[in-house]
């Protein structure tokens, strides 16, 4: 029932952003075969010499009908490899979204190639490329590379023209999220692109998407609120996309979205660690998303003020519900806040109390990571409350979690307390299981103090990363130059467990499983 309860939920809210012309045209389309419209397409407009600033991403065209996404190569045969059903839909998506095109090591020429084969190969409204979020970002990434100074063929900008009216009737309202923003973006970037009435109704629905969804999206504290990082620096990532394109067509961009923008690069900057690399809240892995100093560059780019990031001391993401706490020696990021929207949690893990440790230069404690969206036992285990570094009462997870992308019944914050140097965080899980975790930090001490309602057995989980070496000294435990200790504690246990930093990437690491009842208190010593 609520399940039934959370979908209707979802479908009012569809409904409330659809426009009565929409409406019917979704209508129309389940009834009928989508056909392509043959009226004239606008022309593109006379920009003035422009190099759009973009950021690189990692080669994924590799020639030879060959091409690398998500750590998995594949040499592919065409057409049918546009579709082929024997590879997973993200590694499909990722074919369509022309990324490749934003590689430096990647010839002209191949470029162009595979433009026109896409255009030739995909039938209007076919196939996983006409799917709106990919061609969302297919519109996109042509126009970041045309503007860049590079070629588009006649055939290429009629395609866009075509693929932007097919997008403009299959927005991902149903969806919402970072789908549908990447939806507003692709329709911004083309009406700006393009001239005309038509051009111009593209950008002024776009604008219009966004000018609810950036508020929407983007918290007071600067964080995407689907709360992961990886997904928080695409979606910066593509504000400032959406600023630059309407600095170079003459448009005023809204202040508003100037400081949804520089806080949500504050927000990356103190999230981000001393080696550069984001810790894996959530759906969160590396080698997708831009990183802090190419964002910095870009930032300064589009005449965005800089950030200052971290203090020294507590941070205080208040609204995102993250902290940081920044000491000489260790910076520890943690994760106290709800697990998404209510709307829309399918980026969602069960994590709450859930930290990373870097000290001494380099990461000790970690986050366990995202290596797949396949709908499949990995999956679930990446989003269990075992794969994060916090407190597993009997064998209940925190919230309900099923599917690839879907939460039932969920945990909820009852109470959140960020001091100076302390942090407090109460919540009931779904199975109204109540856990307390007490944060305290010294300049070289970190203790954990938690605290279980159940009769049930609890066990917390450190995940350490594959650098560090864990072994047993007497009743404590020793991790490369730290020492741990623990008071409460029934059982101590090392593991072998798989950490995935990038997706189809597992490396062998260590993670201890402490065993208690009612109280545990945990002395991290550096």
């Amino acid at each position: 029932m609520r399940l039934f309860l959370s979908k209707i939920g979802l479908y009012a809210r569809t409904i409330s952003y659809l426009k009565p012309i929409q409406i019917v045209n979704r209508i129309k389309r389940k009834l009928f075969p989508a056909k392509i419209d043959v009226s004239p397409v606008p022309m593109v407009r006379s920009l003035r010499q422009v190099n759009f600033h973009y950021n690189r991403r990692p080669q994924s065209l590799l020639g030879n009908n060959e091409f690398i996404f998500l750590n998995r190569s594949e040499g592919l045969s065409f057409p049918d490899g546009w579709n082929n059903e024997k590879l997973p839909k993200l590694w499909l998506y990722n074919l369509h979204y022309f990324e490749g095109l934003l590689h430096d090591g990647t010839s002209q020429e191949l470029k162009v190639s595979i433009i026109e084969q896409w255009i030739a190969e995909n039938p209007y409204g076919q196939g996983n490329g006409w799917e709106a979020y990919p061609c969302s970002l297919r519109i996109s990434n042509w126009i970041k590379w045309y503007l860049s100074g590079h070629k588009l063929t006649e055939c290429a900008k009629k395609s866009l023209a075509i693929q932007t009216r097919f997008l403009l009737d299959t927005i991902e309202y149903h969806l919402l999220g970072n789908h549908l923003f990447a939806n507003a973006k692709a329709l911004v970037m083309a009406g700006l692109f393009f001239d005309g009435d038509e051009a111009h109704h593209w950008y002024e629905t776009g604008l219009e998407i966004l000018g609810e969804q950036i508020p929407e999206q983007f918290l007071n504290d600067g964080a995407h609120f689907e709360l992961s990082t990886t997904y928080h620096a695409l979606l910066t990532e593509d504000i400032f996309d959406i600023i630059q394109m309407m600095q170079i067509g003459g448009k005023a961009v809204p202040q508003e979205w100037i400081n949804a923008a520089e806080k949500a690069l504050c927000w990356l900057k103190t999230m981000t660690r001393p080696d550069g690399l984001p810790p894996l809240f959530n759906d969160a892995a590396y080698g997708i998303s831009p990183s802090l100093s190419e964002m910095e560059a870009y930032a300064s780019n589009i005449g965005l003020k800089p950030s200052l990031g971290a203090v020294q001391g507590m941070n205080n993401l208040s609204a995102s519900g993250y902290f940081r706490f920044e000491s000489e020696c260790y910076s520890i990021f943690g994760d106290i806040g709800p697990i998404g929207p209510s709307y829309i949690p399918g980026h969602a893990h069960c994590d709450i109390g859930n930290f990373e440790l870097f000290a001494h230069g380099a990461p000790v404690i970690v986050d366990t990571g995202t290596s797949t969206y396949d709908a499949c036992n990995r999956r679930q285990s990446e989003r269990s409350t075992a794969a994060h570094n916090t407190v597993q009462i009997g064998e209940d997870e925190q919230s309900e979690i099923w599917g690839a992308f879907r939460v039932g019944r969920r945990a909820k914050i009852l109470d959140r307390l960020i001091k100076t140097d302390q942090v407090i965080a109460r919540y009931l899980t779904y199975k109204k299981e109540i856990h307390e975790r007490k944060f305290s930090f010294t300049d070289q001490l970190i203790t954990l103090i938690d605290d279980v309602s159940s009769d049930q057995l609890a066990v917390a989980s450190l995940h350490f990363h594959p650098n560090v070496k864990v072994s047993f000294e007497k009743s404590r435990v020793k991790v490369n130059n730290l020492l741990i200790e623990f008071e409460g504690a029934r059982k101590l246990e090392i593991e072998d467990y798989q950490y995935a930093p990038e997706f189809n990437q597992l490396e062998l690491a260590k993670v201890i499983r402490i065993t208690f009842s009612v109280k545990l208190k945990t002395k991290i010593i550096l």
